[in-house]
């Protein structure tokens, strides 16, 4: 595995991460549990590709034929589930609930970097396999993409709508989030229409815009501002 590899598929998603982590202003987060997540994201990757190839052959014929219910399927309570699922799986045992978890804009924090976490190992092996023009694109798109899913999903676990309660039930609400915009992701990436693909990408792009100001203003609004 060349360095340029490792360089296209690695780095991307560390400044990413670097980028996220400063928007925390006034409580940082642990480096070493943000390392943990990180490295766990990536290692999420493995038992997900191995559930994903029992869909393999029924995703790819969905996809061929134009299965709009299967394609739903398939985006939504397939892959969207299985990604999703084992990064917020991973953040039940990992961060939450963690005396670090003080802040209204944490669970955003964590939910980011396991999704980065998750990109750059799926980017590594996508790159390795369809070349570095692929791994330049999904460095930006993949990477904010994971980003975006799982923040949104992390921002129901600590800084969500007022009264809801915690435990099982807000992590409940918190994966069911992140899997949404998975699946719905996806969705218009399966459908192989032009305009939808640009609609997809699109809504990668608000959805990084509207956590960043989310970001900000939760931050603002931290305990320890003061």
């Amino acid at each position: 595995m060349s360095v340029a590899l490792l360089i296209v598929s690695i780095i991307p998603g560390l400044l990413w991460l670097a980028y996220f982590y400063r928007r925390d202003q006034f409580e940082p987060e642990p480096k070493k549990l943000i390392a943990k997540t990180f490295f766990g994201g990536m290692l999420m990757v493995i038992p997900a590709g191995s559930l994903e190839l029992f869909g393999k052959e029924g995703l790819m014929a969905a996809r061929s034929g134009g299965n709009l219910f299967a394609l739903l399927f398939y985006s939504f309570l397939f892959v969207g589930l299985i990604e999703e699922g084992l990064k917020f799986l991973l953040l039940a045992f990992l961060v939450y609930p963690k005396k670090e978890m003080n802040e209204p804009v944490d669970g955003i924090v964590y939910g980011v970097t396991v999704g980065l976490g998750f990109s750059v190992l799926e980017n590594l092996f996508y790159t390795e396999a369809l070349g570095f023009e692929v791994g330049i694109w999904r460095a930006v798109v993949a990477c904010l993409a994971h980003a975006a899913f799982s923040g949104w999903g992390g921002f129901y676990l600590t800084g969500g709508l007022a009264g809801m309660k915690g435990g099982a039930g807000r992590f409940l609400i918190a994966a069911g989030v992140a899997v949404f915009w998975h699946g719905l992701y996806d969705f218009l990436l399966f459908l192989e229409e032009p305009v939808l693909a640009l609609l997809a990408y699109l809504m990668i792009g608000l959805l990084v815009y509207l956590l960043l100001k989310k970001m900000a203003r939760l931050a603002a609004s931290s305990p320890f501002r003061h």
